[in-house]
This record gives C-alpha cells, sequence and structure tokens, in this order.
C-alpha cells in the first residue's frame, strides 16, 4: 500500500450557511478518480478464511491488550489498529491510495466523517487511523466476535439507533469523551451503508456533537470500495480505492437552529466527490 501527499485543490472551507463567503466563493473541482479493474473473485474466495482468521485473532489480542494494559494500549493505539487494519488490505491485494494525510494527523479532539460502503471501510480507516482514534459503530457489533469484543475493550461509542435516549446519552458521551481526552472521533453522518449505491442522507446525530463540542469536522471521502467489496458482500478483490481527507470545516460558531443548514453545506462537500443515492430524498433524517 502506497500512500501520498495530496496536490488536488483541498483546502480549508468555510461552510456557515449564513456568511456571504459561503455564497460568493465557488467550490473547487474534486479530483477526479477512476478505479483501475479489480481483480477475480477467485482470489477474495481464497483470501477470505484467511482475513476471518486474522481479525479474529488480531480483534481477540487488542480486546486482552486493553483490559490487562489499558494505558500502554491507548498510548499505542494508533499502530496496533493500523497493523489490524493494513494485514487484511495486504492479503486482499487492495492498495490505498491516500491524499490529504497531513490532515489526520492534526492534532486536537476532532471529528472525522467518512462515507459509508461496505465492511471493508473498516479495514482501511484502521489502516490509516488518526491520532487517538475512537469510532461510534452500532450496537449490531457486540454480537460479532473478535471485533465486538475489541471495540468494547477499547471503550468505542456504540450507539443503539433502536433506543432514541440510549443514542442521544451516548452521543453525549461521545462529545465529553472528544474534548476531555483529545479523541479523533470517526463517524458515518449516513448511519448506514447505502443499498442502493451513492451518498446518502445525513443523519444529525454527528452535527450535534461537533455543535456540543466546537471540534473541526474533518471530511473524509473514499472512492473505489464499492467496485473492490460492494456493499453486503464479504469477498474483497484486489484493486485501488483512493481516500481523500479534506481540509477542515470549522464549527465553533455553529448553532442548533441552524443545524439544518449545516449539514446540507457539509454534504455538499461529499456531492462534490461522489454521486447521490440513486432515487433518495435531500432530506436529513434525525
Amino acid at each position: 500500500m502506497t500512500s501520498s501527499s495530496c496536490r488536488g485543490p483541498l483546502r480549508h472551507v468555510n461552510l456557515n450557511p449564513n456568511s456571504p463567503e459561503a455564497e460568493s466563493t465557488p467550490r473547487a473541482e474534486a479530483p477526479s478518480f477512476m478505479s483501475p479493474p479489480t481483480g477475480s473473485a477467485f482470489r477474495g474466495v481464497l483470501v477470505t478464511p484467511l482475513i476471518a482468521v486474522w481479525v479474529l485473532f488480531a480483534s481477540s489480542t487488542l480486546a486482552l491488550l486493553a483490559l490487562c494494559f489499558r494505558k500502554w494500549t491507548r498510548k499505542n493505539l494508533q499502530t496496533l489498529i493500523g497493523i489490524w487494519g493494513r494485514v487484511p488490505l495486504f492479503l486482499a491485494g487492495v492498495r490505498v491510495e491516500l491524499h490529504g494525510e497531513e490532515h489526520l494527523q492534526a492534532p486536537g479532539p476532532k471529528l472525522f466523517l467518512f462515507n459509508h460502503v461496505s465492511t471493508l471501510d473498516l479495514f482501511l480507516l484502521a489502516a490509516h487511523a488518526p491520532p487517538l482514534p475512537c469510532v461510534a459503530y452500532k450496537r449490531d457489533f457486540h454480537f460479532v466476535p473478535g471485533i465486538g469484543w475489541a471495540l468494547y475493550a477499547l471503550r468505542m461509542i456504540e450507539i443503539d439507533r433502536r433506543d432514541a435516549e440510549r443514542s442521544i446519552k451516548s452521543l453525549q458521551r461521545a462529545g465529553e469523551r472528544l474534548t476531555n481526552e483529545r479523541l479523533s472521533l470517526m463517524m458515518a453522518p449516513e448511519g448506514t451503508r447505502s443499498r442502493r449505491g451513492g451518498l446518502q442522507a445525513f443523519k444529525k446525530g454527528p452535527f450535534h456533537v461537533a455543535i456540543a463540542t466546537g471540534a473541526p469536522i474533518y471530511p473524509m471521502i473514499l472512492r473505489g470500495i464499492e467496485e473492490v467489496c460492494p456493499m453486503g458482500s464479504w469477498i474483497i478483490r484486489s484493486g485501488v480505492i483512493r481516500a481523500d481527507c479534506l481540509a477542515p470545516i470549522e464549527t465553533s460558531g455553529w448553532e442548533t437552529d441552524s443545524i439544518e443548514g449545516h449539514i446540507a453545506s457539509t454534504r455538499a462537500v461529499f456531492l462534490n466527490y461522489l454521486p447521490p443515492e440513486r432515487g433518495s430524498q435531500t432530506e436529513s433524517s434525525s
């Protein structure tokens, strides 16, 4: 896997929808990406058992380390989960073109919002995790052997979308930890993977966290994953994925009353790189 610095027109963006600058400043053209042909599914079938064994072993090891050596594990978590994510990508023959790596390494509490495509997202985000990484995950992962244990032991943020009260408390706790521990919190603003392809409407949860903490939002655009590992598939084909970590969107002046505008303007950044979900509504969901 190789990574490269961003050479495209990625810049700091002021996306306050009430500001005249946001209306008058033209949006920069997104760097194009054409996914090259992927490898055969046969190789993917062959390596899937190896990846499954690695994920179970490495996740269980991470869980044990977190329980027995919590401070050491937390200090080295970026490296540990980086290894966890890079091995499956290597086995599957997936190469990642990373642009904007300097934004990943920025200091201080921050929110990374990424478009959720498939299970492969987990490996890519882990392989290129920012400092002090923390991820918000759906409660269903608790029932996945290995991964569920590691998420729980590492004190990642559980979101139970079936229980509104618990979900709100989880978001409040996420905001507190983001500020107090200066975490890099990774969240999927769509909430779930798209079954029809394209970018879905954004949920309000990540934006409530941003408003409560004033932490900057770093959009992370993932492209090529749908060709390498489509939604619902466990077979990973060899191929190339491009990840663009964009310059931060400042949120220190955001207000809850204008949250819909903030959601729309942030989603517009993603739509500069990604097509909308086919047949989707543009409204955001709560």
